[in-house]
């Protein structure tokens, strides 16, 4: 089993452990990126399902998330 960051600290890590945990920590970061890709795209639609819905043009995600506060839905 080789060291992690997280588990020994103080471990004298080796270029290629350094390197897998720069891997493990990139792959996470492009599932984030992912994430969070999908989800804007998703409040996209629906801002603009919402303006449709209201007939007010122009939604953006904040606007949303007034409107869910003011309706006590966050």
């Amino acid at each position: 089993m080789t060291a992690t960051l997280e588990q020994t600290p103080t471990a004298i890590l080796t270029d290629l452990d350094l390197l897998q945990e720069a891997a493990e920590a990139l792959r996470e970061a492009d599932a984030l990126r992912d994430a969070m890709r999908a989800s804007d795209t998703r409040l996209r639609h629906l801002c603009r399902q919402y303006g449709q819905a209201t007939r007010v043009w122009g939604f953006q995600p904040h606007h949303l998330r007034r409107a869910c506060e003011a309706r006590g839905l966050l």
